[in-house]
């Protein structure tokens, strides 16, 4: 590794062989960890880190459906929480669609009858969106709903967030 005035992040999504109903089964690691990278990225200031590199290593117990939005929020709170100088912390949300329903945070018996689904990671903040999947068929209207709906549950999220973060920092150790 050559010098550099910016730190690096790197990523890294692991599945427990007993985290799913099917023994030993878990979904595409190096997908998450790609886009645990990509929606993390932009919220950690790295040239505060040169020649350093943050390492981010999340390890999945038990998967119950929708497991990146909650990856991205856990590695976003431990970041935050280790002292990493960061922008603003990232909340994640994900919307499964049904037809004309939406339901929010699905579960996987959810996601796998999904007629598609929306995944919003953001600053709320900042006010920024570091990272949009969306999957399956949708209408435009549609498409404004779920976004409306997932950029306020990732505002409220991260109210949750911050508070957990303070009272952390409060408690006496």
């Amino acid at each position: 590794m050559l010098y550099s005035n910016t730190g690096r992040l790197n990523c890294s999504v692991l599945y427990a062989t007993f985290s799913t109903s099917i023994r030993g089964q878990g979904t595409d690691n190096k997908e998450y960890s790609s886009m645990l990278h990509k929606a993390l990225e932009g919220a950690i200031i790295l040239e505060t880190f040169p020649k350093t590199t943050v390492d981010v290593f999340a390890l999945v117990l038990e998967s119950g459906g929708g497991d990146l939005p909650v990856i991205i929020t856990c590695a976003s709170l431990a970041l935050a929480d280790a002292g990493i100088m960061m922008y603003d912390l990232v909340s994640a949300v994900s919307v499964s669609c049904f037809g004309k329903n939406l339901v929010i945070d699905p579960t996987s018996e959810e996601e796998a009858c999904q007629d598609g689904s929306l995944m919003v990671t953001c600053m709320p903040a900042r006010n920024e969106v570091t990272q949009l999947t969306l999957t399956g068929e949708w209408t435009t209207p549609k498409i404004n709903e779920a976004m409306e709906l997932c950029l306020d549950a990732c505002s409220k999220l991260a109210e949750i967030m911050r508070s957990c973060l303070k009272e952390a920092a409060s408690v006496p150790s």
